[in-house]
This record gives C-alpha cells, structure tokens and sequence, in this order.
C-alpha cells in the first residue's frame, strides 16, 4: 500500500464527506467571536473568525469536528470584524489566541494576503504569548517568517492538533489524514524559526473504549514531550452535530468522557511536567442552543465543583492545582473508576469491526470495499502500537 493509503481511510473519508454535505453551514452573522479567561491570573483571550472552512474537512475530515464548515465571506468583512475585536482588547494580554474555522497557516482556508493582512492588525496589540491553531501539514519556514515579521510578542506558538500518536488511532478512529512523523517535522520547523510548539490531545476518541482514549493520551503526551514537544493541551471531546461522533452518539455507540478523566490522564505526570501540561474545552463555552449535543460530564451533586476544581488548574497547571482534584471523593468518582478498569485497556478491534459494520450499512458502503479496508485494518493494527 502507498503512503497515501495509509494515512487515508477510504470508508471514514466517505462517510466524512456525506456527513459534511449534510452540515449545515455556520450563520454568517457570527463573522467572529471573543473569548476571554484567566491563564496564570493574567488575561487570556482567544479571537476566532470565519472562514469558508478547513480543507481536510471538505474532504472528508476528522469524525469528532464539525469546525470546518463555514460560509462564503470576503476578506474586507472579516478584516472589518477583527479591526473591532482587536481594538476593544485590553492593552496587555498575557494569552492572546488568532484561529480561524479550520487552520490559520493554510493558504486553501486563509489566503497568503489575508494572513498577513490579520497580523498588521495586531502590531499594535502588544502581548506575551501569541498563538495560531494549524494541521502540521500546513507549517512552512516562510509562513513562519512571515508571523515573526509582523506580530509583536514575547514569545510566538503554533498549537497542532495533534490528538494521539498512534497511526492507527489517527487514520481509523479520526481520521485525521496525518502521521506521526508529520509532528516531528512540524516540530523541528517550529523550533528551527525559534518559536515553541504545543500539541493538542484529545480524550474521548470514537471507536475506543474510554480506558484506552486515557491510555493513549497518557502515552501521546509522554512520546510529545519525549520529541521536543515543549507543551501539550488535553481537551476532552463533545459531541457536536453535523459529526460522525454525533451519528454514533445519536445511537447509543459513543458517549463523552466523564470530567473524571482529565484528572486520570493528568495524575500520570511528574510536578516538573504537570507545569507543561494545560487542559482546554472540558467546560461548553457555546451559549447557542444546540451547538454541543453533549459534553464530558459528572454527576449534578459534585459537577460545578469539578468544574471549578478544573478553572483552578487551567489558570495555574502544575501539582499543587491537581492535587484536589486527586483528593475529591464525591460523587460518581469511585463508581466510574470501578467502571472504568472493566474495559480493555487496548484497542478492541472486534468493537470497531462492528461499529464499521453498521456505519457500512447505513451508508452504503459496498461489502468487498469494507471487506478490503477491515482486513488492511487488522494486519497493520498488529505492527503499529506503542513500544
């Protein structure tokens, strides 16, 4: 098989394509959005802006993002839009995060003239940590050049999406159309414009038994960090419409994570490295009514103050914020972990097989195709785990 073939899932990338065709499209109305925390007790804000969306996505794209598909928008009317949002900004950002639907570096979404365009926006906005959101595909040594020339900030980051390092996971389970590999590259290219890299993991990953979404993102963090990774970012996913993990949700196939197992991954990390480890989007920061169909949760008695438990280690990552989240014993703690060690730690292929099965069915996938793609599925499963 070509390289091609083993980053791309022809079944996942068919159904992606049909799920995307039914999305419905993002309002135009909401050309941007501003979204303001506290990181370290200093502001942290992230601005997002439209765009017709991600380009893998239109593909075909990842089973958990409905991010991807925006809306016919001209360069003028979002410059505009962010011209307003970035003037009402305070004066000094500690965190301040530019992203687009899909990836801020790729020329398919947001074109050359337009990148450059956002960032003379923000000469004036002074901060210390600046930030863009992109697939490692998209990163070039220029693309890179050209951030340097024109922001004005302390330090600048590339955040990836990276979400596991196991090839497998990401081309069967995510269908992400990327290797491992491509993080080192991206990584050595980040490092080399003497920017910093951060990596995006995620918990909940379709097809995988929750058990082993936490093993794997233990492991990834771990193999990140090993690679010159210098911080990893764990989100817990939801469930959005317009998603295949929505499809799979929708019939009782898939469920969120619970909050409880951010702080499982989390107690796997040294104190030195729990400071490089930060959590995003375990909260549903969307207002707009159905724009999450369901979200990693705990039970109503001890929810909020999870919750804030887990405010208190975004704002300041490190052992003494985890420490109690560790010690809490409310709750549906104790049961879910009981629950929790009666599922395979590993990748249960027979579990998959069957899920693929039902999707093949519903949508149409021809039986020899199926056929071909569980057996090619089976055979590289066996070679293509963690050492």
């Amino acid at each position: 098989m070509n390289d091609d073939y083993s980053r791309v899932n022809p079944i996942l990338r068919r159904i992606m394509a049909e799920i995307y065709r039914k999305r419905t499209p993002l309002p135009k109305e909401n050309l941007t959005n501003v979204r303001m925390e506290r990181v370290r007790d200093q502001a942290f804000c992230e601005i997002w802006f439209m765009t017709p969306g991600c380009s893998h996505d239109a593909l075909g794209g990842c089973t958990m993002c409905n991010y991807g598909k925006g809306c016919a928008v001209t360069a003028t009317e979002v410059l505009n839009e962010l011209r307003l949002r970035i003037e009402a900004l305070p004066h000094r950002l500690q965190e301040l995060i530019v992203t687009p639907t899909g990836s801020m570096l790729d020329e398919r979404e947001v074109p050359a003239a337009l990148r450059e365009q956002i960032f003379q926006l923000l000469r004036r906005q002074g901060c210390r940590d600046f930030f863009v959101e992109t697939r490692a595909d998209t990163i070039t040594p220029e693309k890179l050049e050209s951030m340097k020339h024109h922001v004005r900030a302390e330090r600048l980051h590339i955040e990836i999406g990276v979400e596991c390092c196991q090839d497998w996971v990401l081309r069967n389970c995510i269908n992400k159309n990327m290797k491992y590999t491509d993080i080192g590259a991206a990584v050595d290219l980040i490092h080399g414009a003497q920017m910093y890299a951060c990596a995006n993991v995620g918990i909940g990953i379709p097809f995988l038994s929750e058990r082993c979404s936490i093993e794997l993102a233990k492991r990834s963090i771990h193999q990140l960090f090993a690679a010159g990774v210098d911080y990893a970012v764990l989100f817990p996913y939801h469930v959005k419409p317009g998603t295949l993990s929505a499809w799979l949700w929708e019939r009782q196939l898939y469920q969120c994570c619970s909050l409880w197992a951010v702080v499982e991954v989390l107690s796997d990390f040294t104190a030195e490295e729990l400071e490089r480890v930060q959590i995003s989007w375990y909260r549903n920061y969307y207002e707009q009514e159905g724009k999450v169909l369901a979200s990693p949760a705990a039970t109503p008695d001890c929810i909020e103050e999870v919750l804030s438990l887990l405010d208190q280690y975004k704002n300041y990552p490190g052992a003494a914020s985890l420490a109690p989240l560790l010690a809490f014993s409310g709750g549906d703690r104790a049961e879910w972990r009981r629950a929790l060690l009666s599922q395979p730690e590993g990748i249960d292929f027979y579990e998959v097989r069957e899920k693929y099965c039902l999707l093949a069915s519903y949508f149409d996938i021809p039986a020899s195709a199926l056929e071909t793609e569980l057996n090619y599925m089976r055979r590289t499963l066996e070679s293509d785990c963690f050492d």
